[in-house]
């Protein structure tokens, strides 16, 4: 595991150097053997097509035939109540506070380059064409038609 997002990063982008399941991960066989043939090469990745991943051991119990949404889940959490998190892992709360860049703790106008207050989407609007009685299609191949496109 990582210990910073950043340090996430390096290891994915370097993941034929970094990529290894240790044996704590409690993982079976099959279930690395999985994921070791998906993360390689291209040329040696497996999954040219669907059924090469459908027959993997590892998926040896999903009935794909049956359709995957018909099948029950595997596991079903208990649910207590609608904003119930114990199905969660605790957090502390100490280190979600520390976490994160140093830019964390500055203000909006901090982190921007001009010094004013960033807005978000401020007086953004959104119109399809049909609100305003468009009723032409746009002809994309139309290479004289140089003028401007509202979205």
């Amino acid at each position: 595991l990582a210990a910073t997002p950043a340090e996430t990063q390096l290891k994915v982008i370097n993941w034929e150097s970094t990529l290894h399941i240790p044996d704590a991960a409690n993982l079976t066989r099959d279930a690395k053997d999985l994921i070791l043939q998906l993360c390689s090469g291209q040329d040696t990745r497996l999954g040219k097509d669907a059924t090469e991943v459908k027959n993997h051991p590892f998926l040896k119990t999903i009935d794909f035939d049956k359709g995957l949404r018909r099948q029950v889940a595997p596991y079903i959490p208990r649910i207590e109540y609608p904003t119930d998190t114990s199905n969660f892992d605790p957090i502390d709360p100490d280190k979600l506070r520390n976490s994160g860049s140093s830019d964390s703790n500055k203000s909006d106008s901090e982190l921007l380059d001009n010094g004013k207050t960033f807005h978000g989407f401020f007086e953004f609007t959104f119109r399809r064409f049909f609100d305003d009685g468009y009723t032409n299609k746009i002809n994309l191949d139309d290479n004289d038609n140089q003028g401007p496109v509202y979205v």
